[in-house]
């Protein structure tokens, strides 16, 4: 086979870069929103970057949703009092309805209600506590968080959420990041579907089975995500395989207690999504509106605090790196609710895992 001259590669390297520039910041001016047709050429300037592919007969009512979107983002980011921008995106021609009803899928537990005593402290050994506790602490920077997945047209959030998890307990416990895969629990797990899921039933999974790395992984072993359920296809006789020793809640509805639990390891939670503000999210940090109702599973890697004292949580999401900041959203902390923001605090999910002769310690 003929080789491609240095030059094309070198096109091709730039258009790809161009490309992923424009998906991160899509622009929208004046001069966009002044009238129908300049409306129309934006619209189909979003449809070329972000690969739209539907049936003709819907797009004129998919424009309208468009167009009142960034009608709303453009006025939203002239306010001098926010903390946070919004930005166009892949989900810009969906109605909040729609896009919740495709891309989110956090399911309640049958026993949301009851109030899990367990103390994060009391069995985990955290170097640092209480006061002692740094002001900002992140997991993507001491080797415990993979790239950032994208769950797609698939109610598997708690998927997603599940194995983020996993893989920072795995990575903490044994010094070794692995990329696991969300499409064999999602195949294989009784805890749901595309339909959606219930988070803390989908640890049993990993716990008795095992879970183990997916097809980006090397080597490959589990088919790669799809989006969709399938039969199961997991052999427990195949290496590696990943196991958890259990599961436990966290304290509700205590942030204190989740920025103690998030330097122990990422964890697991379930948040309110359904807002046009948090679809559209792109940079800063989120304040709200949150939905009225818990439907999203996500992954707390870490906290900080911005230059000017505003708190805020690490929040990495299942919906793609062109989503909000490179696929993570920083959510406010400390507020006076005691849920947190969109109720990031309220049901905190951990995987258990014995530490091997590496200790936690030697990753803080």
């Amino acid at each position: 086979m003929m080789k491609k001259p240095l030059a094309w590669l070198q096109l091709s390297v730039l258009v790809a870069a161009m490309t992923v520039a424009a998906v991160h910041s899509f622009p929208l001016t004046d001069k966009d929103l002044e009238s129908e047709e300049n409306m129309w050429n934006l619209y189909e300037r979003w449809r070329a970057v972000y690969t739209v592919s539907r049936d003709l007969a819907e797009k004129k009512s998919k424009f309208e949703v468009f167009k009142a979107n960034a009608r709303y983002i453009h006025e939203f980011n002239k306010k001098k009092d926010v903390t946070y921008k919004l930005g166009l995106n892949k989900f810009s021609d969906m109605t909040s309805d729609e896009f919740t009803a495709k891309y989110t899928g956090a399911l309640p537990e049958a026993d949301d209600d009851v109030v899990d005593s367990f103390n994060i402290l009391s069995t985990q050994p955290l170097v640092h506590g209480g006061e002692d506790a740094p002001l900002a602490w992140d997991w993507r920077d001491h080797g415990a968080v993979t790239r950032v997945k994208d769950q797609g047209k698939c109610g598997s959030c708690w998927a997603f959420s599940v194995i983020g998890s996993v893989e920072g307990i795995n990575a903490i416990r044994t010094g070794n990041l692995l990329t696991l895969s969300e499409q064999q629990v999602l195949d294989c797990s009784s805890a749901g579907d595309c339909n959606g899921g219930v988070t803390f039933d989908a640890f049993d999974l990993i716990i008795q089975n095992g879970t183990t790395l997916d097809q980006n992984g090397s080597p490959p072993y589990y088919p790669a995500y799809v989006a969709r359920k399938e039969q199961c296809r997991f052999d427990p006789n195949k290496p590696p395989v990943i196991k958890i020793d259990g599961k436990h809640r966290g304290n509700k509805a205590d942030e204190q207690a989740l920025k103690l639990g998030v330097l122990t390891q990422p964890v697991s939670v379930r948040i309110k999504s359904n807002s046009l503000e948090f679809h559209h999210y792109h940079e800063g940090v989120f304040d709200g509106p949150c939905g009225p109702q818990f439907d999203h599973a996500v992954v707390v890697v870490g906290y900080g605090e911005t230059q000017d004292g505003v708190h805020y949580w690490i929040v990495k999401n299942s919906w793609n790196e062109s989503w909000g900041e490179r696929g993570y959203i920083r959510m406010l902390r400390d507020i006076e609710d005691k849920g947190g923001m969109c109720g990031i605090a309220t049901y905190p999910m951990y995987p258990d895992m014995n530490p091997p002769a590496a200790t936690f310690a030697a990753y803080h």
